[in-house]
């Protein structure tokens, strides 16, 4: 099995088109990356600070990972396998940029203030994160940001900015360990970028930062040839799950309504439920889940959808 590292092939903040691949790999092929976390590194204790004069983008990824055969109108599969640190720890923080993520309309700065700079390094071990000494948590480790080259008249490129159809910085707790992102595909090759890991995180992640951690993904691509998708997907054991986001001219409120009618087309296709039968279980058992502030995931059990 491959692995392939960010000390080898450095930092992307784009999930950009015109980025040479860094690896070919075959339809059905196993690897494990390494990734760095959303600081890009910068911050180990509690007296460190980003410092965007240095770094100014979030969320480095590796990438783009070519798969062979990918061509416009397949999906491609990613099998996330295990999420592993690689140092231990993680870091949530808060920095004077925090309020641009809770509001649009720049009140602080109008005011002259500014959120407070604040570090908390959380020990990962024996299956906990730890906030502090009395407060700790399950180990629930995610990818925050997983997608592949979108259109560029499109989606934004950016890897620490606004999620699409591609997928890109979705913060979504679902995709994780024994789940399987399904990506439409907008390229050859497909181009796969994948980063930004949180030992957790809670839905809407509203101070702007999970538990940040750089680590090891265990992954394994596949394509769905002629398998147009217009969303993100993920399945785990137990739920199908619709992706979408908001963008330009498309409010999250928008995006709640755009998953569930995707989860709804998907349960018809896989399922052979009625879509409008399948209206109203959705709207009797049906989940919302936000990750960031910009994505809705609407999902389902399968237990209700294939009973025995």
């Amino acid at each position: 099995m491959r692995k392939i590292s960010f000390r080898e092939f450095g930092l992307k903040y784009t999930l950009s088109p015109d980025e040479e691949p860094i690896i070919n790999v075959k339809p059905g092929e196993s690897l494990i990356l390494e990734v760095e976390d959303a600081s890009s590194g910068q911050i180990r204790s509690e007296v460190d600070r980003r410092d965007k004069s240095r770094i100014p983008f979030g969320n480095p990824v590796l990438g783009p990972i070519y798969i062979e055969g990918a061509e416009e109108g397949d999906a491609v599969s990613i099998y996330i396998e295990e999420i592993n640190p690689t140092i231990g720890q993680g870091a949530t923080y808060i920095t004077e940029s925090n309020d641009e993520y809770l509001t649009s309309v720049p009140i602080l700065k109008f005011a002259g203030g500014s959120f407070p700079c604040k570090t908390r390094i959380c020990p990962i071990r024996d299956g906990l994160v730890y906030f502090s000494e009395k407060v700790a948590f399950p180990y629930q480790p995610m990818i925050g940001t997983i997608g592949v080259a979108p259109r560029q008249e499109a989606e934004a490129l950016s890897s620490s900015f606004m999620p699409g159809r591609h997928g890109g910085n979705m913060d979504l707790p679902d995709i994780h360990p024994g789940s399987r992102v399904i990506i439409p595909v907008f390229h050859e090759g497909a181009l796969l970028y994948l980063g930004d890991v949180h030992a957790v995180q809670g839905d809407g992640e509203i101070s702007g930062t999970a538990v940040e951690m750089p680590a090891e993904v265990k992954v394994k691509v596949d394509i769905l040839k002629g398998k147009s998708v217009s969303w993100p997907r993920v399945e785990d054991e137990d739920e199908i799950i619709a992706i979408a986001t908001s963008g330009a001219g498309r409010s999250l409120e928008d995006a709640i309504k755009i998953a569930f009618l995707e989860l709804i087309l998907w349960m018809e296709e896989r399922y052979g439920i009625d879509r409008f039968d399948g209206l109203m279980l959705c709207s009797q058992i049906g989940k919302v889940r936000i990750g960031n502030l910009w994505t809705a995931a609407a999902k389902i059990q399968k237990k209700y959808l294939n009973p025995t």
